[in-house]
């Protein structure tokens, strides 16, 4: 991935967290799901449980990267909002650039 590019989330819902700290504290696996239910109830316990707002971004939604720091990607949404998602090797495949 480079900084600056656009992206694009193709098939799965992705938590989107705060700090990274946070997100570089989940557990990848459990945070990415291919349900919108799925994606807010997650987005609500860990709100809950690190006491912060935690969102989503959606399939087809377009992001630009902003920085890394190990596994984790800070991104700015075409919503506005800025935070950071944990990059799993496992499902960093449904992370497409976006050509312009």
């Amino acid at each position: 991935m480079n900084i600056g590019k656009l992206y694009q989330v193709k098939n799965l819902y992705w938590m989107l967290f705060p700090s990274k700290e946070i997100a570089a504290t989940t557990a990848p696996a459990s945070f990415v799901s291919p349900r919108c239910d799925h994606a807010a109830r997650a987005a609500a316990y860990n709100s809950k449980y690190f006491n912060c707002n935690v969102s989503y971004i959606s399939p087809n939604s377009i992001f630009v990267f902003l920085e890394k720091d190990e596994k984790v990607i800070k991104i700015l949404s075409t919503n506005g909002e800025v935070g950071w998602i944990y990059l799993s090797d496992f499902y960093k495949d449904d992370i497409k650039e976006v050509n312009q």
